[in-house]
């Protein structure tokens, strides 16, 4: 059931062996053998083999075939759903919104691409007819995608969507530790009989296949959803030819609330986004300043608000949220904790592993006040459902605190003042600004600054990144 999926056929990995664990209780979903180097290279030379075809299929006729997979792969959410809600988990309502991601997602792309278009440019120093220049979007090459474990279906569709609508035949990596899902997509491209070599799917050390994907000559673009370092190192590894990159990377997200904040929203979105999918979100809350005036208040309504919450899996009822992907990430939250606490903070509740849940890789949500900013949770990315909270008295002051890190994606305001917000939008170094709990969608950029990132994820402007430019210029 779950193979590499390699020009259009199914192929046993000859590579390394590796086991796929429920973090819930870390026991064994599957035995799953991995693509050798010598395959990597197969899924290359058949995404290559395939481009000049692929190229040349009209694109409305490439977006039909993205709505058919679409609406294929929707016809299946339940069972895909299953799937990764077992791999990485999910309560299955969280992992079933992750497929209905895909169709967000990959939908917007089919539509956008019936809009692509060129233009037109006049010469300055020429009368009107003298000389004509014509520019177009021409599909760019072999895109390679690297796609992170925590929503590996709506990701998909996001370096697939844009790739198919372009032109361009595409290899997706999965992470290895929720590779399931993904390769099962494979059986539904398979059954909709997309021309052989346009998606390949090929999972398994990044040692071995991403290193492989990354530095050969054959892919235009290199396309990543992941931490920071992993962006380096594809960069580093891609230098064997000139490629173009598309990286969304880590983030170390600063929120701010304001005294004139809706203090019970900033609360109940605190704990949405540390309690869904565990805190594992790359634009998730990472430093969380709050105004002395209401800082009292916040940390009461935090604390009264995680009370409704319950650590579980699958189909389990209510508030539910989900283990860390593993081990080894849940023991690092008390490396935090205890961290923070040795340097001062107070752990006001949480931070715990569940009753009756100690074989899996749960963590009780973890309230800590007066947080300072040289303890390791405001340093790295938490990536985990710890909530690090510290009080300030002046915005220009936890401005620069804000901005005082290397990294660039996301960042949360909460306010109400006409000239605070002004001034945190032209202040803030972040790619996303979000404003009162403000939230995108698949028409919207998400953009990492600095260190999180180069160019951007969904929109048009995402879909531009698909496509080369060629000019035209002639004298009639």
């Amino acid at each position: 059931m779950y193979e590499l999926y390699i020009n259009g056929q199914f192929i046993k990995g000859e590579g390394k062996r590796i086991k796929v664990l429920d973090p819930a209780d870390n026991s064994v979903i599957t035995e799953l053998d991995t693509a050798s180097e010598k395959q990597c290279k197969l899924a290359l030379e058949a995404a290559k083999d395939a481009f000049k075809s692929w190229a040349a299929t009209p694109i409305g006729e490439r977006c039909a075939w993205l709505n058919k997979l679409i609406d294929t792969v929707m016809e299946e959410k339940e069972a895909i759903a299953e799937i990764l809600s077992a791999e990485s988990g999910k309560p299955y309502k969280t992992a079933l919104e992750d497929v209905y991601g895909f169709e967000d997602f990959a939908r917007f792309y089919a539509e956008e691409g019936k809009r692509i278009n060129g233009t037109t440019v006049y010469t300055p120093s020429k009368p009107y007819g003298a000389m004509y220049h014509a520019v177009e979007r021409r599909p760019l090459g072999v895109v390679v995608a690297h796609i992170a474990w925590n929503y590996p279906i709506a990701m998909a569709a996001l370096k697939i969507g844009p790739a198919m609508v372009a032109g361009d035949p595409i290899i997706i990596k999965p992470a290895s530790n929720t590779p399931l899902a993904t390769l099962y997509l494979g059986r539904i491209i398979d059954r909709i009989g997309l021309p052989k070599g346009v998606i390949n799917i090929v999972c398994g050390p990044a040692s071995v296949v991403a290193k492989t994907l990354n530095s050969s000559t054959i892919p235009s673009m290199i396309t990543l959803i992941g931490s920071s370092d992993t962006g380096r190192q594809a960069i580093a590894e891609s230098s064997t030819s000139i490629k173009r990159f598309s990286m969304e990377l880590g983030g170390n997200a600063p929120v701010i609330v304001m005294p004139d904040a809706d203090v019970d929203q900033a609360a109940a979105r605190t704990i949405g986004m540390k309690c869904d999918n565990g805190g594992q979100i790359c634009t998730n809350y990472n430093r969380i300043y709050v105004h002395e005036a209401v800082y009292e208040e916040y940390l009461a309504k935090v604390q009264e608000g995680l009370k409704a919450v319950k650590c579980g899996s699958k189909h389990d009822e209510g508030y539910i949220m989900g283990p860390m992907i593993t081990r080894e990430g849940r023991d690092r939250m008390f490396e935090l904790i205890r961290d923070a606490e040795e340097k001062g903070a107070t752990l006001v509740c949480g931070g715990t592993i569940p009753e009756g849940l100690e074989a899996g890789n749960f963590i009780t949500p973890a309230l800590l006040r007066d947080c300072t900013e040289d303890m390791r949770l405001s340093c790295e990315e938490i990536f985990g459902p710890i909530i690090a909270v510290r009080s300030f008295a002046d915005l220009d002051d936890v401005l620069a605190k804000a901005n005082d890190t290397e990294l660039g994606l996301a960042s949360y305001f909460y306010g109400h003042n006409a000239k605070d917000i002004a001034k945190v939008f032209e202040t803030i170094e972040a790619g996303d600004v979000f404003i009162n709990g403000g939230s995108g969608g698949a028409n919207t950029p998400h953009i990492g600054l600095k260190q999180s990132g180069v160019g951007c994820d969904q929109s048009c402007w995402s879909l531009d990144e698909y496509f080369c430019l060629k000019r035209l210029s002639m004298e009639p």
